[in-house]
């Protein structure tokens, strides 16, 4: 994905990443996130609700954190069994899921349990 094709998507509305991610994640059986040695990067609200960024590709999970500041992190993949393995568990644990969050923190956050009924599991 080119850095011009990365700022189309950002650019996006937020339901437009959204559809754009589940599409993308289904066919290529895989999603992102960013991580470190500690764990997931996570965002927060003003309830102190966990809310953890994935992404679609790699170039799109790169750019959000370089622009967040988690220079620490990493890019990794979420393989299929995983995600679908773990978005049932983030739904029990409260969290949140903040759907290709663009680099001003705008995008669509949903809960776990409706993206793993919208990608089939």
């Amino acid at each position: 994905m080119t850095p011009i094709e990365v700022t189309a998507i950002f650019k996006m509305p937020g339901d437009k990443r959204l559809e754009h991610f589940l599409e993308n994640v289904s066919k290529n059986k895989m999603a992102y996130g960013i991580s470190d040695d500690e764990g997931w990067a996570l965002l927060g609200d003003n309830d102190d609700t966990d809310i953890i960024p994935f992404f679609q590709s790699p170039e799109l999970a790169e750019a959000f954190r370089k622009a967040a500041g988690f220079n620490d992190y990493e890019v990794e993949e979420i393989d299929w069994e995983l995600l679908m393995e773990w978005l049932p568990e983030l739904q029990e644990d409260g969290a949140m899921v903040a759907v290709c969050p663009n680099t001003h923190f705008e995008g669509p956050i949903e809960e776990p349990g409706r993206l793993l009924g919208a990608l089939g599991g």
